[in-house]
């Protein structure tokens, strides 16, 4: 192993932690929630055209959109964490068509380097993540619309 935690060994480490906490599922909620998350979604895929755009900024919406369908998605489980690694452990470990977790710890890690030790986001560091930002955002929103339909 590369000195790198499995999405498995994540999970453990956070579940014994007890860093998941149960939830309701509250279908109401999740649909406002829904609404708002793509509407931040939409603003930010608009100021990736603007001149000379902030791709940090740009960046952050999106990381903040991925973070929140996934916290939305991990409620039909009926749990919640505050954790993003946590997060995004159970994810890749109980949607299969999300099991990406390589990406996930990639913007997980360059979203804490900024926030954290001041790293900034350039234009190629986005570009490496832009498009499965992109099919991520699809996924889960189709895979919470979806669920939603079944309630």
């Amino acid at each position: 192993m590369d000195g790198k935690e499995t999405p498995q060994q994540v999970f453990q480490g956070i579940w014994n932690e007890k860093g998941y906490r149960p939830v309701e599922i509250d279908t109401t909620e999740v649909k406002q929630v829904l609404t708002m998350i793509l509407e931040d979604y939409e603003f930010g895929k608009r100021l990736r055209h603007i001149e000379n755009p902030n791709w940090r900024v740009i960046f952050n919406i999106h990381y903040d959109v991925i973070r929140e369908l996934c916290d939305q998605l991990m409620r039909f489980k009926n749990l919640k964490t505050s954790n993003h690694q946590g997060l995004f452990a159970f994810i890749a470990l109980n949607f299969n068509d999300l099991d990406d977790w390589e990406f996930f710890e990639t913007i997980r890690t360059m979203r804490n380097k900024n926030k954290y030790m001041a790293l900034d986001i350039s234009k190629n560091m986005w570009q490496q993540v832009e498009l499965r930002l992109d099919l991520n955002v699809s996924l889960i929103s189709k895979q919470i619309k979806e669920l939603l339909e079944g309630c």
